[in-house]
């Protein structure tokens, strides 16, 4: 039998950590994660994965500035439920503009990731995704940017 209450508590989770990625809000995103979260990226332009809650932080703290930030949506989630446990795959279409390059981001992936329950609550223990498209091109001339999300 499916387990609805838990099914949705993860798409609150996963729609959090958009969130606090967009937002680049740290303490957010530090609540949402096992201590021991482990996360990957696989891109054709750059693969790598992150160890531990301190280094997932690390890395949205650096990487996404008032000058690098972008919209993350993740769609049509199909969530297992096993106990305490859980697996997710979520379709992700994101933009990303770097404004010290120039350059904006329109992309596709698969994200694959594991749920545990903390404490009673549902953290991320694994995530990370896998690039179906990724767009990478100039900002144009035309694109005047007038919001800047990020402190």
């Amino acid at each position: 039998m499916l387990d609805l209450v838990a099914i949705e508590q993860i798409k609150q989770l996963k729609a959090r950590y958009f969130r606090g990625i967009d937002t680049c809000n740290l303490e957010l995103l530090r609540t949402l994660f096992a201590p021991d979260v482990k996360i990957s990226f696989d891109s054709p332009t750059y693969q790598f994965e992150l160890n531990g809650v301190e280094q997932a932080i690390e890395f949205y703290r650096s990487n996404f500035t008032n000058r690098r930030f972008g919209m993350h949506n993740g769609h049509t989630p199909e969530i297992a439920v096993n106990g305490d446990e859980a697996t997710g795959l979520w379709y992700l279409n994101d933009l990303f503009i770097n404004l010290d390059e120039q350059t904006q981001l329109n992309g596709s992936a698969i994200y694959e990731d594991h749920y545990v329950k903390v404490q009673g609550e549902w953290r991320i223990l694994q995530t990370g995704y896998k690039r179906l498209l990724e767009m990478i091109g100039p900002l144009g001339s035309e694109w005047r940017i007038t919001s800047k999300p990020i402190n």
